[in-house]
């Protein structure tokens, strides 16, 4: 039989799982020998017997033998493959983290003061007050401009991106990547989450982050972890679970927090009271895009018509009423 030979796989499989260990498994067989054979009654030459073992055991040593070498090589091509990878990785972040700290450097370069003559000066006043007469006729496009915004697509995981981080946010909670050096441990991770403020950094560096933040957030329930060695993940919940953020640190670009549209997925995540006040806010928000009136504008107006149809002799034919609230409102 070669090592090929797997018809006796099965119960020799089955009697190692119940031996338990390599000395139970011989312990087995050669008692089974003893018991079943001549192998060790039928010879009196005690060096043949362990000649015919030894040379088993050498043929099937070699070929295991043959086989770690193999496993051997196959692991080091295997490793010496991760090490390119993680090199060329390594080499590619370190660039892209370069690249960003180069264009943050260049937008917070302050704008060169150069000098005019008369003339130019002249020509720039003429160009203001022709921008000036240009704006006033504008004035009619703004409502096409508004229009033209309101069809842009939401802000993508409903949160935005600066010079220094990018964040999304749910009602409830939000989350910060901040790129820090490649490479980077967590141990050399600075990061203060306050009630009311954010410090993210490398220790012995200046900190990247150490701003007030828009809102409070709720400490004892916010965690970071450091990603890939090279993005520091913060996930913040809110103080107030009910509100949009337009901005994560004060000063920083904000979002339209109206364009928002929470996933109906989340929605159903919510308790009955609070599913009902995120749906009337969504339901508001849309009639008031539409210059149609909102949910309590609706009820305001229901509740006139009840009195209308009650007091017919009343003569509302030219009553303005302001129901309030922003949205479309209605027409008596």
């Amino acid at each position: 039989m070669g090592e090929g030979d797997e018809r006796f796989d099965g119960l020799l499989l089955n009697m190692a799982q119940q031996a338990g260990s390599i000395d139970n498994i011989f312990d087995s067989f050669f008692g089974f020998l003893l018991r079943k054979t001549d192998f060790f009654t039928g010879v009196t030459d005690q060096k043949a017997v362990e000649e015919k073992v030894t040379k088993y055991f050498k043929k099937y040593w070699k070929q295991g033998e043959k086989k770690r070498k193999e496993q051997a090589e196959r692991n080091a091509a295997a490793d010496e493959e991760r090490k390119k990878k993680a090199e060329e990785q390594k080499r590619k972040d370190e660039e892209e983290y370069a690249r960003r700290q180069e264009e943050a450097k260049k937008r917070k370069e302050e704008p060169k003061i150069e000098e005019v003559t008369e003339e130019e000066a002249d020509k720039i006043k003429a160009e203001e007050a022709s921008a000036k007469k240009d704006g006033e006729d504008e004035e009619g496009e703004k409502d096409d401009a508004d229009d033209k915004d309101d069809k842009e697509p939401p802000p993508e995981g409903n949160g935005g991106k600066t010079d220094k981080y990018t964040w999304t946010q749910t009602l409830g909670a939000l989350e910060v990547f901040v790129p820090v050096p490649p490479g980077t441990k967590a141990k050399q991770v600075v990061c203060d989450i306050g009630l009311e403020k954010l410090k993210v950094g490398i220790k012995g560096q200046e900190l990247i982050l150490d701003s007030k933040l828009h809102s409070k957030v709720k400490p004892d329930d916010s965690m970071w972890t450091l990603v890939d060695n090279k993005i520091v993940q913060i996930t913040m919940e809110k103080h107030d679970n009910m509100k949009w953020w337009n901005c994560v640190c004060e000063g920083d670009a904000t979002i339209d927090t109206k364009k928002i549209v929470p996933e109906n997925s989340k929605l159903s995540d919510l308790d009955g009271e609070t599913r009902q006040t995120v749906e009337k806010m969504m339901y508001d928000q849309r009639q008031k895009q539409l210059g149609l009136p909102t949910s309590d504008q609706e009820k305001q107006h229901e509740l006139l018509a009840k009195f209308k149809a009650a007091h017919p002799e009343m003569d509302f034919s030219k009553a303005k009423i302001n129901y309030g609230g922003g949205g479309g409102g209605f027409n008596m």
